[in-house]
């Protein structure tokens, strides 16, 4: 059964006409992603499945819940594609974009081949406006579909190298020529009215608001390569190269160009920071291009016209009462017919873009992740800042991977490899990483897995589960939980608009307090002291053990954030979305450590988050 909240989320988003039921709706996903399994295996897998999303163990990506059996074929959340340096490329780009949209799906792009601002157009004689004008136009596209559809998401990222990239960092923290010609008016009229200082805090208020608004559908990141990190570190000059003639356009202080992305951060969240040379040392398929863009929030890297499989298990679920421990003969069991279930999703998803059905299916590549993170290490009073932590993200990380490639080879000897599959030229390195802790009863060899193939090229990635994690009544992806009481906004339609919100309060909190021997009426008054102080550390009702269990996202070092990351990444085949979540009076020095550290961890990207630096935020405490 569903929560209320959950049952509030299943209605706004995943139910046919608000009426269906979530037995229905499991039913009508179950029956229709199971039609390309043999007869002989059907029902098995069918009962599996059924059983695995009804309980809410694993949930596959919310296209997949809202889409199957509808008559829509598109079952995929999101899709990379490529821009070159041409008006029919932006503009075709834009229409496949458009044609996304419209079939509830998000973009990632990488804006990098397109030539910098006020370079020759040798055709025209004119200039180019370069690839930001071009993003605004991308970004009001998103907000014209959005009103037929969901939200249309989207992630820009260009190169460190680019001529452009100073401009690029700033534009969502600096206001636009339009909104300045608009401010302008505006203060204009507050000084011939007379205004007091009320008229320029108002002034002040109305600026950010502007700002926050500009591409208010894209998510930015900088592609940061080693070469400008080792620059950095020697504090030399980095070279920015046209896109033109490949010659240097400037020369600019390599700590002075990171310095100005953790300003920018500082300010609003953006940009975030990738790291292309670190997710291309898991690229299995180098040999057909390199990944230089991800989906919109950063978890899956994919090549042009590639399209992300999601789906998350609920680790909360693999709690077991008896053992006080975790029940690793379920999670195998989930691992293996949910890698099953996303490599069939690949199968039945077409779009009228046919590129992307080309390459989706000749790469296969799936993102299947995790959720209730949290809520797993409060069941076992594991503070999340903790080495226990690191130590239990790191072997989970191992045995989701470890068992989905597992699956990904028994589904290539069943079914055939991935279609774009090249013995003589795949890197393996991935599988050879996450097969490296022998298994006593399993022995591999590598060249026997080189000829028969693997049926994907990737089987993991961790998504930040905002709504499926609902669903599930658990926290999103591998984040500490937010706060013991917070507001949710559920964002729909234009902008950064809330349709409706949801109160939550920690579950785990009073199951633990009633364990320990507190008693109702003392569990009320702990629940309230949060409610009013945002925080248990400053209660003096609870034990300390209670205290670490139950420290919240901003009472954790960001260092820990990266941390837990870090563990996790060390055998998810893609990547993770995730932020570090930063206290309102951080500084930019802060923010500047942290993304260094973050390189140096080896991510493959991040994100931070300074609490209240944006105007509008989907959780509140």
């Amino acid at each position: 059964m569903l929560t209320d909240k959950a049952k509030k989320i299943f209605s706004l988003k995943y139910s046919i006409n608000e009426k269906e039921t979530w037995e229905q709706a499991v039913w009508r996903v179950t029956k229709h992603i199971s039609i390309v399994e043999k007869k002989e295996n059907r029902n098995k897998f069918e009962d599996a499945i059924f059983n695995l999303i009804y309980n809410k163990v694993f949930i596959p990506g919310g296209r997949v819940i809202a889409n199957s059996g509808t008559g829509i074929k598109n079952l995929m959340n999101c899709f990379v594609l490529p821009i070159e340096d041409s008006r029919q490329s932006i503009y075709g780009t834009l229409q496949n974009a458009a044609e996304i949209f419209a079939h509830g799906g998000g973009v990632g792009f990488n804006f990098s081949n397109v030539r910098e601002k006020n370079s020759l157009i040798k055709s025209t004689g004119g200039h180019a406006s370069g690839p930001i004008s071009f993003m605004s136009l991308y970004n009001h596209t998103g907000e014209v579909i959005q009103q037929a559809s969901r939200r249309g998401a989207q992630l820009g990222c260009l190169n460190i190298d680019h001529p452009d990239i100073e401009d690029f960092i700033n534009y969502k923290s600096e206001i636009n020529e339009t909104n300045k010609r608009f401010l302008s008016e505006y203060k204009e009229n507050l000084i011939l009215n007379d205004l007091n200082n009320d008229g320029n805090d108002y002034f002040e208020i109305l600026k950010k608001t502007l700002r926050d608004n500009q591409l208010s559908h894209f998510n930015i990141s900088i592609n940061i390569t080693d070469k400008f990190m080792n620059s950095y570190l020697k504090e030399d000059k980095f070279n920015l190269l046209s896109k033109v003639d490949k010659t240097i356009v400037k020369s600019i202080d390599a700590k002075h160009l990171f310095n100005l992305i953790a300003q920018r951060a500082w300010e609003c969240g953006d940009p975030g920071i990738l790291f292309p040379d670190r997710a291309n040392e898991d690229n299995m398929v180098k040999y057909l291009g390199n990944l230089d863009a991800t989906n919109p929030c950063s978890e899956i890297w994919l090549l042009p016209y590639e399209a992300c499989c999601l789906g998350s298990l609920n680790l909360h679920s693999f709690y077991d009462e008896k053992t006080k421990g975790i029940n690793f003969e379920f999670l195998e069991f989930a691992i293996r017919n949910a890698v099953r279930f996303l490599d069939n999703v690949q199968t039945l998803t077409e779009l009228p873009i046919e590129e992307i059905n080309t390459w989706s299916k000749g790469l296969r590549r799936l993102g299947l992740g995790v959720m209730g993170f949290a809520d797993l290490l409060a069941e076992l009073e594991i503070p999340y800042d903790s080495p226990a932590a690191i130590k239990l993200s790191s072997e989970l990380s191992w045995f989701i991977s470890f068992f989905g490639w597992l699956e990904s080879i028994s589904l290539a000897k069943e079914k055939g490899s991935f279609p774009f599959y090249n013995k003589d030229k795949v890197d393996l390195n991935v599988i050879e990483k996450s097969l490296n802790i022998k298994k006593k009863d399993i022995n591999f060899n590598m060249q026997e897995i080189r000829n028969t193939g693997v049926r994907n090229t990737a089987v993991t990635a961790i998504a930040p589960t905002g709504s499926i994690s609902i669903l599930a009544n658990v926290n999103s992806g591998i984040e500490p939980f937010f706060a013991l009481a917070y507001k949710r906004n559920i964002t729909e339609g234009i902008g950064n608009t809330a349709k409706n919100f949801l109160i939550e309060l920690n579950p785990y909190l009073a199951k633990k307090l009633y364990l320990y021997g507190y008693k109702d009426n003392e569990i009320d008054e702990i629940q309230q002291e949060i409610l009013e102080n945002k925080t248990i550390l400053k209660s003096n009702l609870v034990d300390d053990k209670i205290k670490s269990i139950f420290t919240n996202a901003h009472e954790i070092s960001p260092y820990s954030h990266v941390n837990i990351q870090s563990a996790w990444q060390k055998y998810i085949d893609s990547s993770i979305s995730k932020t570090i979540n930063l206290s309102k009076d951080s500084t930019v020095d802060d923010v500047e450590k942290i993304f260094f550290y973050m390189w140096n961890k080896n991510l493959k990207g991040g994100t931070i988050y300074r609490d209240k630096s944006k105007s509008f935020q989907i959780l509140n405490t």
